[in-house]
């Protein structure tokens, strides 16, 4: 059938030139992609037992999904997404049909590109590179991902825009919308720039959620941010009375430099919860990674991630992390992969919980994952 509709356009084109009139030749494309990744894990307290199990994820969360890009002409792209995540231990839908992202827009390459619906803020889009758990670890996020960096919140209703690269620098912005009458119930906005030059890559981000939702099951369908529903969710959203989170602020900076035998990165992020009790908490996260490849097939990164909280009333909890991880290629597409990590904590209250769904009942826990993904 695409063959019949090529000879057709052929002969049509062919046609109009004999008689002086031009044709154009857009093109369009529209790719599957996916991840499936999976792991033997084991968690050393997991409310003061053992476990062992099959994770879903690993290395990174399995989805799959459809980008779409058709050449308008003069530069102009009109381009979409829609992302589905999934659990491969039993095959259950996550976050809604494509609960990970779904929005289309506009890309030119002289202005720059327009996307409207569900997709990430600029923690996320223009920070992510800056944190060892999305470069090589695949997990051990600064805990709870209370920083966003590594992809758990997206805005909904968002209008986003990011700038053509001018001598390195990219700027981005991104509004997502209450859709309600009340305006300011439930919205968001986010803003980055960054810059890319050779060896170095280096940026800044800062996202403000308000009065977001925290409902169970998550929010698909109204409101800028909804809870996560991957089963990975900061356990700092919610304040030690109970309260919810009338406003979240995030800055956050982070740099990146390959000295062609091995790669470092560094980030630092402050995040501010203000609480509906008229509590809040601060917590910084400081990150130093390494990483190298030793063979076209292996490497191997450590990291360390330092986290500082201050609740209202003096509660100060901390958190010290340290992530191992080696990945070896099979081939382009496959890979296996052996993540050890081990978190503590101090400060009264304090309990170690490097997934909040597995938290520790003491104040440490080590978490070693040994797995394989697959891409397509």
């Amino acid at each position: 059938m695409k063959v019949w509709r090529l000879a057709r356009k052929t002969a049509m084109c062919a046609a109009l030139s004999a008689v002086g009139i031009g044709c154009a030749h857009a093109q369009s494309s529209v790719t599957l992609y996916g991840i499936i990744s999976t792991g033997i894990e084991y968690v050393s307290n997991v409310k003061g037992s053992h476990l062992f199990a099959l994770a879903n994820g690993g290395m990174m969360p399995p989805r799959f999904g459809l980008r779409g890009d058709e050449d308008l002409g003069g530069g102009t792209h009109a381009i979409f997404t829609l992302e589905n995540g999934f659990s491969i231990t039993n095959g259950a839908m996550l976050g809604g049909m494509f609960g990970r992202q779904a929005f289309i827009g506009l890309s030119n390459q002289r202005y720059g590109t327009v996307t409207m619906g569900r997709q990430y803020e600029e923690m996320t889009n223009s920070l992510w590179w800056a944190e060892s758990a999305n470069i090589f670890a695949g997990f051990g996020a600064h805990i709870g991902d209370n920083d966003n960096m590594f992809f758990t919140n997206r805005f909904n209703n968002s209008v986003r825009y990011v700038s053509p690269t001018f001598s390195g620098f990219t700027f981005a912005g991104s509004y997502a919308f209450s859709n309600s009458t009340q305006f300011s119930n439930n919205n968001g906005f986010s803003g980055s720039a960054v810059y890319a030059n050779g060896p170095l890559k280096a940026g800044v981000a800062f996202t403000q959620f308000n009065r977001r939702s925290n409902a169970t099951p998550s929010n698909l369908t109204s409101g800028a941010v909804d809870s996560t529903g991957w089963g990975f969710s900061s356990p700092f959203v919610v304040s030690p009375t109970g309260a919810g989170t009338d406003q979240q602020r995030i800055l956050g900076a982070g740099a990146t430099y390959d000295f062609g035998f091995f790669n470092v990165l560094a980030s630092y992020s402050n995040v501010l919860f203000n609480y509906s009790d008229s509590t809040g908490l601060r917590l910084q996260n400081g990150e130093l990674g390494v990483w190298k490849r030793f063979t076209p097939a292996l490497q191997i990164g450590v990291s360390y991630v330092y986290t500082a909280g201050d609740y209202s009333g003096g509660r100060s909890p901390h958190y010290n992390q340290v992530t191992l991880a080696t990945d070896y290629l099979l081939s382009k597409r496959t890979d296996l992969f052996l993540t050890g990590i081990y978190q503590r904590a101090s400060g009264p209250g304090a309990y170690a919980q490097i997934y909040t769904t597995t938290a520790s009942s003491s104040q440490s826990q080590t978490l070693v994952q040994a797995g394989i993904r697959h891409r397509f």
